[in-house]
């Protein structure tokens, strides 16, 4: 998904992140009550985009706590 105002998403902070998420679903819903469908399209694509990032650096954290953790087991099986 691409949106023309959305920068790198990958140089934001992840606090950073947060917030514009929480700032976009505000906005959103705020223009869904107000009845402007398009502004809503268009910010619900940013915002799923805010989401996706969001999502693949969690995935990320996950990886590499599993990672870790099956690193710190290796020394206790022994496989001989």
């Amino acid at each position: 998904m691409y949106h023309p105002l959305v920068n790198d998403l990958r140089k934001i902070k992840d606090q950073e992140l947060d917030n514009t998420i929480q700032e976009l679903s505000r906005k959103y819903h705020l223009a869904a009550r107000m009845g402007q469908g398009g502004i809503c399209s268009q910010i619900l694509s940013a915002l799923e985009m805010y989401k996706e990032e969001a999502e693949r650096r969690r995935s990320e954290s996950i990886e590499a706590l599993i990672k870790k953790q099956n690193k710190d087991l290796d020394d206790l099986i022994n496989v001989e």
